[in-house]
């Protein structure tokens, strides 16, 4: 898993009052939370049940790509080879 990923898997466990670091120089983000607090906190963490089972939302979610590999919404997106952002 890439750093990032764990970061953003990471930032779902902080809440109100956390002490955030932020150096735009080095270019990184930090927690001032023990690794234990940040275990405890994980254990407890579940996932927001879906309360949507139709419309856009509900379909967008059934099709789209974890956001770590491009959030893609088709299955062809391995093979495809063009950047149209360069054209």
């Amino acid at each position: 898993m890439s750093s990032r990923f764990i970061q953003l898997t990471t930032s779902v466990l902080l809440r109100n009052g956390d002490v955030i670091d932020i150096d735009a120089k080095k270019g990184t983000i930090n927690v001032r939370l023990s690794k234990k607090k940040l275990a405890t906190r994980r254990k407890k963490w579940k996932p927001r049940k879906m309360n949507f089972g139709s419309g856009t939302l509900w379909k967008y979610a059934q099709t789209v790509g974890p956001a770590y590999l491009g959030a893609s919404t088709h299955p062809g997106k391995k093979k495809e080879v063009k950047v149209y952002a360069d054209i």
